[in-house]
């Protein structure tokens, strides 16, 4: 190669290589100008989806707010009965309200074995057994006492105490008040005064004992009746730890008695779906299981309409259940 066109190739690459420095820098400021365009637009883009987002966010939250403010007030009314109370094991001052009455033709408890016996042992025995348990489970914490009902009104025979000797001798003596004509009501309003007279009251802050009414009425021919109000009823009702719980032990039910309109004005005295209310005819066995059903503390039972005692065989398949 001469030396001119060395001197050409040489001028040649030069040319390109000056050619070349100038394009790139151009090229790379439009590359940038785009690019911070570009950016400028995601940023707006991002303002954008951000501004949507805060409003979305702020849409979603009225959103639960209103849906968490409708769920706590379904949830306030479907367990407004609910008694907001601890389910503490706290003493019971249980108050045992025993009907002496005996009606005309009163059909005896008939056992197994053909001995045969009047409705008031039978409730004497329950009660017994009742106290006896209660008292073996917790020897000394609870406290009994005892009232009796007859065909002119009520009388207090025993105060609350702990031992269950003086209780079951006050038991003992109470005796059966045979009707010469039968009574068709019986006035409850004067039964709940003569219970708020005598009762003890806990305290609704803080409470050291829970107090319980267990009502034994024997009658299937006298309907129980707010004659004089229920305004005793209601007061006692008020207090959360207050309890009622009722036994109905009647004749077989029949057209020549009031046993379904006895049973209608007893369960009515269930205002506030916390009481027991048990029914039995002439049948031993059944008011003892009905008594032991009264057994569990009020304040850790659940409702009567949830409670359930039947036992479970266990078999490969099947869940063991645990009673009430």
């Amino acid at each position: 190669m001469s030396d001119k066109e060395i001197t050409d190739e040489i001028q040649v690459i030069s040319e390109r290589l000056q050619a070349a420095t100038t394009i790139e820098p151009a090229q790379y400021n439009n590359a940038q100008s785009q690019q911070q365009q570009k950016g400028k637009g995601s940023q707006k883009t991002n303002n954008n989806n951000s501004a949507a987002r805060q409003s979305s966010d702020s849409k979603k939250a009225v959103a639960i707010t209103t849906t968490t403010t409708t769920t706590t007030t379904t949830t306030t009314d479907d367990y407004i009965f609910l008694r907001n109370v601890p389910e503490l094991n706290l003493p019971e001052k249980i108050l045992f309200v025993i009907d002496t009455v005996r009606e005309q033709q009163c059909t005896p408890f008939k056992l197994g074995t053909g001995a045969t016996y009047p409705p008031l042992f039978m409730i004497k025995r329950v009660v017994e057994n009742f106290i006896g348990a209660k008292s073996t489970i917790q020897p000394g914490v609870h406290e009994y006492a005892l009232m009796s009902l007859d065909s002119r009104g009520s009388s207090w025979l025993c105060d609350y105490t702990s031992n269950t000797k003086i209780v079951l001798n006050y038991l003992e003596g109470i005796v059966e008040d045979v009707l010469d004509e039968e009574q068709k009501t019986y006035d409850l309003g004067l039964l709940f005064e003569a219970i708020q007279m005598q009762i003890a009251t806990p305290a609704r802050s803080q409470p050291t004992f829970t107090s319980r009414v267990i009502l034994i009425y024997g009658r299937s021919n006298s309907v129980p009746k707010f004659h004089t109000g229920q305004t005793y009823l209601e007061t006692l009702t008020e207090n959360p730890y207050f309890f009622l719980d009722v036994l109905f032990a009647h004749e077989p039910p029949s057209d020549d008695n009031m046993c379904e309109a006895v049973y209608a004005e007893i369960a009515a005295l269930d205002t506030t779906s916390f009481s027991y209310i048990f029914e039995v005819g002439r049948n031993a066995a059944k008011i003892h299981d009905n008594m032991a059903k009264l057994l569990a503390h009020p304040l850790q039972r659940p409702p009567q309409k949830d409670a359930s005692y039947t036992l479970y065989s266990m078999t490969a398949n099947q869940e063991v259940h645990t009673n009430v």
